[in-house]
C-alpha cells in the first residue's frame, strides 16, 4: 500500500510539473506576442510610395479627387473598424469634399461573418448603396449572424432587395476581396483597421487628435512627419 501511495504521489508531482511548465511556456509565448505587438504599435508612420494603387482596388466614399485620401483595410466584424468608421464620418462632415475614404476589404480569418458581410456590401454597392450599407452594418454590428443581410439592405434603403438577396447567395469569389488580400499582405498589415493617409501608413489607427493634425498639415502643404519621402 505505501508503495502504491508513493507511486501515486510521484505521478501527481510529475503531472503538476508538466502543467506548471506548460503554463510558463504559454505565458512566455503570449508575453512575447504582446511585446511584439506593442513594438509594432509604437513604430512611427511610414510612407508607402505605391499607395495610390489602393484607390482603384477599394471602394471610394466621397470625392475621388479630394486632397485627403484615407485608405482603410477593414473587416466588417472588427469593432475597431466600427470605431474608426465613426471617426472618419465625423471628419467627412467637418471637411466635406476635401476628404475621401477608400475601403479595402481585408476580412480576417477568425471572423466568421467578415467575408459574407463583404459580399453583402458589394451587392449593395451594385445598387449604389455601399456607404449606406456600411453604416447599417456598423450600426448593428452586434447582430451579425442574427439579422439577415436583406434586413441590413432594407436599413440601407437598397431598392431591389430580391436582386440583393440573390447576389448574397452567390458562391463565386468576391473580386474586390480577392484584390484586397494580397495588398494587405504587401504592406504587412497585421490587423484591422490598417490606415494609410495620403501614403502614410500607420501601425496603429490614429485617434481624432492625430488624424486632425495630419489632415491639417497636408491641407497646409506641409509634410505631416519629419521623415517625408515623395
Amino acid at each position: 500500500m505505501p508503495q502504491r501511495i508513493e507511486r501515486l504521489l510521484s505521478f501527481a508531482l510529475t503531472v503538476a510539473a508538466v502543467i506548471i511548465a506548460g503554463v510558463l511556456v504559454h505565458r512566455e509565448f503570449f508575453a512575447k506576442q504582446r511585446s511584439s505587438a506593442a513594438v509594432t504599435a509604437r513604430k512611427p508612420p511610414e510612407f508607402v510610395p505605391y499607395w495610390r494603387q489602393f484607390l482603384s482596388d477599394g471602394i471610394v466614399i466621397g470625392d475621388s479627387g479630394a486632397p485627403i485620401n484615407i485608405v482603410e483595410f477593414m473587416d466588417f466584424e472588427c469593432p475597431f473598424c466600427k470605431s474608426f468608421d465613426a471617426t472618419t464620418r465625423t471628419f467627412r462632415n467637418r471637411y466635406g469634399r476635401q476628404i475621401a475614404v477608400t475601403l479595402v476589404h481585408f476580412p480576417l480569418p477568425n471572423h466568421r461573418f467578415a467575408v459574407p458581410a463583404a459580399r453583402a456590401a458589394e451587392c449593395a454597392a451594385a445598387q449604389g448603396r455601399f456607404d449606406a450599407f456600411v453604416n447599417a452594418i456598423y450600426d448593428k454590428q452586434d447582430s451579425l449572424g442574427l439579422k439577415s443581410w436583406t434586413s441590413y439592405a432594407r436599413d440601407a434603403l437598397v431598392s431591389d432587395t430580391t436582386l440583393f438577396a440573390d447576389c448574397t447567395r452567390e458562391i463565386t469569389p468576391i473580386s474586390r476581396v480577392e484584390r484586397g488580400l494580397p495588398l494587405a499582405r504587401k504592406i504587412e498589415a497585421q490587423g484591422t483597421p490598417t490606415i494609410i493617409v495620403n501614403g502614410w501608413r500607420f501601425y496603429s489607427p490614429p485617434d481624432s487628435t492625430e488624424l486632425d493634425r495630419v489632415i491639417t498639415s497636408i491641407l497646409a502643404g506641409r509634410a505631416p512627419f519629419a521623415t517625408h519621402r515623395s
